[in-house]
């Protein structure tokens, strides 16, 4: 947001008075999914169905109910950042990256090896998990997890398993 548009958002509600405010917000909650979202998760403390909701969205792009996947990169990382728009929790964030990898290594395990950019896209998943894993000191909680990712990629190309064997020793082994 532009300086002085922010600045004019601050002056503008700042002149608010608690009911006007209360009604910008539920006008911004009915207007708005993300905001509706952001505010089930916030309030209820239950992310499940949402966390859901994102991890259909980046299946759907691998494997479709009918055809085939079309397994775009850029589609199943836009969903995982619109998921980091309206996440109140990084244990949310930290499931998703880690079920779009899942995801990633189950489409190569289908459908054979893929390219360089569509493994690069998968390390970086499985490194942004890493750091906030470590961040959030919950390393015994996706210890199993992360090794058997690194475990199903034994045989890829594109050195897809040093790969997550060096981030996933960086950052639980160091």
């Amino acid at each position: 947001m532009k300086k002085s548009i922010k600045s004019e958002l601050n002056k503008y509600l700042k002149e608010m008075d608690n009911k006007e405010l209360i009604q910008e917000i539920n006008k911004l909650y009915s207007k708005f999914s993300e905001v509706k979202k952001y505010y089930e998760m916030e309030l209820t403390g239950d992310t499940t169905a949402i966390v859901e909701e994102y991890k259909t969205k980046i299946k759907k792009e691998y494997f479709p109910t009918r055809g085939y996947g079309q397994a775009r990169n850029s589609v199943s990382r836009k969903i995982v950042n619109d998921f980091k728009k309206i996440s109140v929790f990084d244990k949310d964030i930290i499931d998703l990256l880690l079920y779009r990898v899942e995801i990633m290594l189950d489409f190569t395990m289908a459908y054979g090896d893929i390219d360089e950019a569509f493994y690069s896209s998968l390390e970086s998943s499985f490194e942004e998990a890493m750091k906030l894993i470590a961040k959030e000191k919950l390393q015994d909680d996706y210890e199993k997890q992360c090794k058997a990712f690194i475990k199903v990629s034994y045989n890829f190309g594109w050195g897809v398993y040093d790969n997550l064997t060096y981030l996933y020793q960086e950052y639980f082994e160091s």
